[in-house]
């Protein structure tokens, strides 16, 4: 059976993103005089959206909720500017979703990145091949809460069985079984393929390839 509808995570998981993230990262820690991060540590920090990534590059005592709205700011403006500087899609990514839109799949982007960054992006990396893409929105609770995943389906008119939902963290993972879809870990991501397996994934794909088969094959 081959899934009639694929939502997809977007960092980690069709785009690698991580060194913009962390410039932009830094560039805020500079401004403010704060101890900068490694790539490893920031990588630790995504995937629960952009207030959890201020609260955890930013020193303790800079965590009061006006003063993380002033941080989130400069780091909306100077990502803005230069989410695209050094972001890449993984290998065969590309390729699997001009695939998959030929045999008439539904594609989507789900992420818990800020909306207007999740569709700028998906726009300028992969023009016309999405369905649907939501990040971040205001007054829809983040992954791995199921609403958001369940507006994207009532989007498409999905059923959550025809639903596989692909992402690189266990979030997402969750997220997926939240929703009552199933769930596919990708291992090229932000995260470990033990962290996929224990959070419950269906399936775990090494490569773009290997995600295909289990696209197509169920």
């Amino acid at each position: 059976m081959m899934y009639h509808t694929v939502i997809f995570d977007l960092d980690g998981t069709l785009l690698d993103t991580i060194q913009d993230m962390t410039d932009a990262s830094n560039w805020v820690c500079r401004k403010n005089g704060w101890p900068e991060h490694t790539l490893e540590e920031i990588k630790a920090m995504v995937g629960h959206g952009l207030p959890h990534l201020i609260y955890k590059f930013s020193p303790e005592e800079y965590r009061s909720p006006l003063l993380m709205a002033n941080t989130q700011a400069q780091f909306s403006s100077y990502y803005g500017v230069h989410n695209q500087d050094k972001t890449a899609p993984y290998e065969g990514v590309p390729a699997l979703l001009e695939h998959l839109k030929a045999s008439g799949v539904q594609l989507a982007v789900y992420s818990n990145k800020a909306d207007e960054f999740s569709r700028a992006i998906v726009e300028h990396y992969f023009p016309g091949m999405f369905d649907f893409v939501r990040g971040k929105v205001e007054g829809i609770p983040a992954k791995p809460d199921p609403a958001g995943i369940r507006g994207v389906m009532r989007e498409l008119n999905a059923e959550a069985g025809g639903t596989l939902f692909v992402g690189d963290s266990n979030v997402d993972i969750l997220t997926g079984r939240n929703a009552d879809t199933k769930t596919c870990g990708v291992t090229w991501g932000y995260r470990s393929r033990e962290s996929l397996l224990s959070a419950g994934a269906d399936f775990l794909a090494d490569t773009a390839e290997e995600l295909e088969r289990i696209i197509r094959e169920g």
